[in-house]
């Protein structure tokens, strides 16, 4: 059994939150958000308007305790992370989905035995492992980042392009749904535009996909530019990717190279629109009737993802593979490694006293 935390109980928190009563392998030990009406929490569960996940039984069983679906779970209130909440909960792993915690050094404060970020890290230390992207290379780091939505989305397509036709250039402007961050009416911002109501406007944006793509795909540096624009709708994003190819063929050929790896990609032919998607999981569904072979060796792909719930699933399937790699069995050579290791220690430690 996997036991986890999760600070923070916004968007992402409650959908990983929801995925994680569906599975059996993981169980939410505790979750962190300051201020939280316990009292709340059973309508908070069981309505959502976009995710229609299952009737939940939510019982209160004290002041900071829950008890949903038979899995008891205890709500911490601290703003900074205490640095006994997690062990005290017997959670190994947690999610920070604040992000408040994207530093190596500010990460630390939870004192957990593993972090995975929940938006990409801001410094350059920790590490952004993508599931379907980079994720064979985790090498037992205990903080590492989950990257963004976007380049959730985006990194798995390049990267089966890049290793079949090799990419020459890539641009993409991800059409991304209102975030929580933004304002629902004017109010005074830092930025610009960022001011103006997500109800009624376009609003063009920035986004640092390209970047963190370039940190999980380090062979194509310098080929991967994007930018954003966020649009009034509440969830569900669609990048428009051009691509130009080394190798030429048609889109038909590759469309059907595509359709081959359903293990990493969805291939969408039903001509459907941004609400169909809501709480898939996979998160790069690639619109086979909105793409286009342009010429030459460029082709427009069309990708939807469900910026919120497929992002949530991808942070799950990235926990999973990270404690099978903590957890595999030692190898006999290993083995003897380790007690040589320990044997030269207790020699060191012998002659130190």
């Amino acid at each position: 059994m996997i036991r986890i935390g999760i600070n923070g109980f916004g968007r992402i928190g409650k959908a990983i939150l929801n995925q994680v009563l569906d599975k059996q392998n993981i169980r939410v030990n505790a979750i962190n958000f300051p201020g939280f009406d316990i009292r709340k929490i059973e309508s908070y569960i069981n309505n959502d308007s976009y995710h229609k996940t299952p009737k939940r039984n939510v019982q209160i069983v004290s002041d900071n305790k829950v008890n949903i679906n038979g899995n008891i779970i205890e709500f911490f209130d601290a703003r900074i992370p205490n640095k006994n909440m997690w062990k005290y909960s017997d959670s190994k792993y947690v999610f920070e989905t604040t992000g408040k915690f994207l530093t190596e050094s500010s990460a630390t404060q939870h004192n957990a035995d593993y972090i995975i970020m929940c938006a990409p890290s801001k410094d350059n230390i920790v590490p952004q492992y993508l599931y379907n992207g980079n994720h064979l290379n985790y090498n037992g780091e205990k903080i590492v980042s989950n990257s963004s939505c976007t380049t959730n989305c985006i990194v798995p397509l390049i990267k089966l392009l890049n290793e079949k036709y090799g990419i020459e250039h890539c641009n993409f402007i991800t059409v991304h749904a209102a975030t929580a961050s933004q304002s629902v009416l004017d109010n005074p911002h830092l930025k610009k535009r960022n001011h103006r109501s997500v109800f009624n406007n376009i609003i063009p944006a920035t986004t640092g996909a390209s970047k963190s793509a370039i940190k999980i795909l380090p062979e194509l540096n310098g080929k991967i530019y994007g930018t954003s624009v966020r649009v009034p709708t509440g969830n569900v994003s669609m990048v428009d990717m051009n691509i130009r190819l080394i190798k030429k063929d048609t889109l038909s050929n590759i469309l059907e190279f595509l359709r081959g790896k359903d293990e990493i990609i969805v291939s969408d032919d039903e001509h459907l629109v941004s609400s169909d998607f809501c709480s898939t999981e996979n998160p790069t569904i690639v619109d086979s009737n909105a793409c286009l072979e342009m010429g030459d060796n460029d082709y427009k792909f069309t990708i939807w993802y469900d910026n919120e719930w497929s992002y949530s699933s991808q942070a799950l399937k990235l926990l999973n593979y990270i404690h099978e790699q903590n957890n595999l069995p030692v190898s006999r050579m290993d083995a003897l490694d380790i007690g040589i290791a320990r044997k030269n220690a207790s020699n060191d430690l012998l002659e130190m006293n």
